[in-house]
């Protein structure tokens, strides 16, 4: 390989891992947990489930239940049953039937215990394991926290890619040569190399899978098209169970329908081995009422043995099956996707091996941003330079790291809770989960001891990781050994899992000495917080003398805020202009006179043009005198705001006006001049230059 194209791998490498790498080690821990999240929600009940197969479940009787309470006819209603315990979660869909009141229109989703009947709400019923999950793909960040975290798993893609690139002739080495003695950059290299490449395949499916699902939006536009946009069709064609069915009127209650129970039965029996999970009825007590009833084979018969019913709800007249031993590309592609990202292959042995993959890809991630920033402080680095690097390194750590000591004291927290604040879980772990968090990290973070981050978080982490087994065991008397002889192997696990991390924790802090912080390049190479302004002063003047020397060299030198001044008169220019071709578009184009108009302008018109035009123009003026701080924060924010405005405005001429070539490349340099008008305000603010 060239060196030309290595730096470009590596620089590629470098940055989108730095980029990603706080919200990725997030993603990573919290999946972690999330892989156990129905053996948490078990292990922090207050009270401890005497398990059912499903074979026992009373699915009739629930249903009754719920008939009385929320009227069912011309609902959709959907069961999972493919979980632990006596729980099924619910979801009954809007009334289809126009007639019946608005107030039973609405949709509820439910957790239902098939033994005592007792409902409780997703609020509820919210737990550490559902808080967790949801953490995982940043769920608790309305609209685009999901997105947020697609986006994260396509970069994540190009890291390993282009780190797999470029250690490709370091992989066996670093196997060989690694000595925890040597220089301590050297020491996370290599073990970030090797530990990556151990956890690579592991790695590219989460990254791959975790795309998917999480920008799944992106995934169906390709076959949106193909559809010609016909989103039900799609829906019917990739989730057959989920194809909504039209209302077509309630039935003749002559003819009773055949017990759900029954249904389940005539499934079980078809197929030998074969496990439901989720239950659909369609059109709850509907002319056309249909169940649909979905499942998979044991893991031990076959890896994609996805199986599906559906029931005609009078007749009990099979209407379409899917066969398990026969493949179809469409619901099983989506299936793999599922098992391989949730590890629901292979039992409790698989979740742990994913579970131990995990920590090692936080423990890649953390060593990764350490690299980096060993590798940028150097002496040819300004102090600038090097305070910000010095900064991102002590924000990056003291989130991932606190995130270990906080969750181990939250599992503690939801344990000793009173049975009072059960119910109030989301908004004790909303409230204070993030609140706990967030100091730790302010805390760490102006501590500015990467060392004393590290070595604090893995102590309380790991002290209070050795707490939570014991606090189970004292407040439901699930001692270990009991939980493994009553064969309670998902309290167990838990217990068992929060051992593990504690003993790793604390051996890894016995393990770190001092003598490894003086290997750091901090430690031969400080900064001076004391005398940290009197540097950066005596930094900054030697800059400016420098960039002076260099000013009079170069004839053709425009400074800052000539530039800034230049180009926010650019830009009222170019709006006169645009309105100037808006002008020839009404004569070509047009009626001079829009209808309704009574020949004033009105007031909005003004508006416009004093925020965009007006505006503009008063920024130049008061750059001429002001350049205090605030100002340039000032400036930067309009100049942004007026950028996104620009960019949106050509985007929509581009779409609605594409014949109007005069008006579209106005906007597209206005747009240009807004970009580079952002530019040099930003390195207006950062550079104190002497202005000639």
């Amino acid at each position: 390989m060239s060196k030309r194209n290595y730096n470009v791998f590596f620089n590629t490498h470098t940055v989108s891992g730095i980029v990603i790498s706080v919200a990725l080690y997030i993603i990573f821990f919290a999946g972690a947990f999330s892989l156990f999240k129905e053996e948490i929600e078990i292990w922090e009940a207050p009270k401890t489930e005497t398990h059912s197969s499903k074979a026992d479940f009373n699915v009739d009787g629930v249903l009754n239940h719920l008939d009385k309470k929320y009227s069912l006819t011309g609902r959709d209603i959907q069961l999972n049953l493919d979980v632990k315990g006596n729980t099924i979660y619910t979801f009954l869909g809007e009334v289809k039937d126009s007639t019946v009141a608005k107030k039973e229109v609405h949709g509820e989703f439910l957790y239902i215990n098939t033994k005592t009947l007792e409902e409780r709400t997703y609020e509820e019923n919210y737990s550490l394991g559902e808080f967790l999950y949801r953490l995982h793909f940043f769920a608790q960040i309305p609209y685009i926290g999901v997105y947020l975290a697609g986006f994260v798993a396509l970069f994540f893609l190009f890291a390993i890619v282009t780190g797999v690139i470029v250690h490709w002739k370091k992989i066996i080495p670093n196997f060989y040569h690694f000595n925890p003695k040597t220089a301590l950059k050297r020491v996370w290299t290599d073990a970030h190399t090797a530990l990556g490449i151990i956890g690579l395949p592991y790695q590219f499916i989460f990254a791959v899978t975790g795309a998917y699902f999480a920008l799944s939006i992106l995934v169906l536009l390709p076959a949106n098209f193909l559809y010609g946009g016909d989103q039900d069709k799609l829906i019917g064609d990739m989730r057959p169970e989920r194809k909504v069915i039209e209302w077509i009127g309630e039935k003749d209650h002559q003819q009773n329908a055949i017990h759900f129970n029954t249904a389940l039965n005539q499934v079980s029996n078809t197929w030998e081995n074969f496990h439901i999970s989720q239950c659909f009825i369609k059109n709850y007590g509907g002319n056309n009422m249909q169940y649909v009833i979905t499942g998979e084979l044991e893991d031990k018969d076959r890896f994609v043995g996805i199986g599906r019913m559906i029931i005609d709800g009078y007749s009990g007249q099979i209407l379409d099956q899917k066969i398990p031993n026969e493949l179809d590309y469409l619901v099983d592609s989506q299936f793999v996707m599922s098992r391989l990202h949730f590890a629901t292959y292979g039992g409790a042995p698989v979740k742990i091996i994913y579970f131990i993959l995990a920590l090692i890809t936080c423990f890649v991630i953390i060593t990764g941003v350490l690299i980096w920033i060993e590798a940028r402080n150097k002496k040819s680095k300004t102090l600038r330079q090097r305070l910000y690097t010095t900064k991102v390194g002590h924000i990056y750590l003291a989130i991932c790291l606190a995130l270990f000591p906080v969750t181990a004291l939250f599992f503690i927290i939801v344990k000793i809770l009173p049975e009072v604040y059960q119910t109030q879980k989301m908004s004790i772990l909303y409230t204070w989960f993030f609140g706990i968090w967030f100091i730790l990290i302010l805390y760490y973070r102006f501590k500015r001891n990467n060392y004393f981050t590290n070595k604090t978080t893995l102590l309380i982490g790991g002290i209070l990781g050795f707490i939570v087994p014991v606090v189970s065991g004292l407040i439901s008397n699930n001692w270990i050994w009991k939980t493994y002889a009553n064969k309670q192997f998902e309290i167990f696990t838990i217990d068992v899992l929060w051992l593990f991390l504690s003993i790793t924790a604390l051996l890894i802090y016995f393990k770190i000495k001092p003598s490894i912080k003086e290997q750091s390049s901090y430690s031969k190479n400080p900064i001076d917080y004391k005398n940290l302004k009197t540097l950066l002063k005596q930094e900054e003047n030697q800059t400016i003398t420098n960039q002076n020397s260099q000013i009079k060299k170069d004839k053709n030198f425009i400074p800052m805020r000539t530039k800034v001044i230049l180009l926010w008169t650019l830009l009222v220019i170019g709006f006169i202009l645009h309105h100037v071709y808006g002008i020839a578009n009404v004569y070509f184009q047009e009626s001079l006179v829009l209808e309704g108009s009574n020949g004033e302008i009105p007031g909005w018109a003004h508006q416009w043009r004093i925020i965009l035009e007006g505006m503009a123009f008063l920024f130049a003026v008061l750059t001429v005198s002001l350049s205090q701080n605030w100002f340039k924060w000032t400036s930067l924010i309009w100049a942004c705001l007026l950028g996104l405005f620009n960019v949106y405005h050509f985007i929509t001429a581009l779409i609605y006006e594409p014949s109007n070539i005069s008006e579209i490349l106005i906007l597209l340099l206005m747009a240009v001049a807004n970009v580079i008008l952002i530019k040099e305000i930003l390195n207006w603010k950062s550079h104190q230059l002497s202005e000639e």
